[in-house]
């Protein structure tokens, strides 16, 4: 969020477009290296987790994760979600100009578990990552995932806020974090459901 209120004004204004838009491509490709490395290393782990054994029981437990954090993205159950209590360092920005603190922070955020986690859908794509024991799809998962995350960057600059400068954008997309909530929620039904269906597929095609 601290992000979107650091670049948005560079997209607003005519003579700094360009340092927005190579600071959000270094944000976007640094995110992208660590992203894509980290689901190739989830596959790597589930492929040797899952040495020799069925993965039905795996993604039953990934169905049963994912009903559980969807429960709790619409408020039915409370857990704290495992997490880095860290933000990225805002220092970079002085230390190293605009893009190149962009690149450090698209990179830390990909390594995904270095920073805070908002909604529990990081974590059925993890578990998904590693049931399925596959680098190459882990690495697809998590470049698409990061990607996703990198929109409202790319987005901001062309949206309109009730507040008197576009610092106060981050406030005004946290106010309406209870319909993310929500929306993840049903993303994570979604997936859960797939699972199971996954499951039993091997399950009868094993009878």
């Amino acid at each position: 969020m601290s992000l979107l209120g650091a670049l948005t004004p560079l997209g607003k204004v005519a003579g700094a477009r360009k340092i927005w838009l190579k600071s959000s491509l270094a944000y976007t490709l640094a995110g992208a290296l660590s992203s894509t490395l980290v689901g190739a290393a989830l596959g790597s782990i589930g492929a040797w987790l899952q040495r020799g054994q069925h993965h039905w029981p795996v993604l039953f437990g990934v169905a049963l994760l994912a009903f559980c954090l969807a429960a709790r993205e619409w408020g039915w159950i409370k857990f704290r979600l495992p997490e880095r209590k860290l933000q990225t360092e805002k220092v970079w920005a002085h230390e190293f100009g605009f893009v190149g603190a962009s690149a450090l922070w698209g990179f830390h955020i990909g390594l995904t578990f270095t920073t805070w986690v908002t909604y529990g859908g990081l974590w059925a794509l993890v578990a998904v990552n590693v049931a399925l024991a596959d680098p190459l799809y882990g690495a697809s998962v998590m470049l698409a995932f990061w990607l996703g995350r990198t929109l409202p960057v790319w987005l901001a600059p062309m949206l309109k806020w009730t507040g008197t400068n576009s610092t106060q954008l981050p406030d005004e997309i946290v106010a309406s974090r209870w319909l993310y909530h929500r929306l993840s929620g049903f993303a994570l039904a979604w997936s859960g459901e797939i699972a199971v269906l996954l499951a039993l597929e091997i399950l009868i095609g094993r009878s």
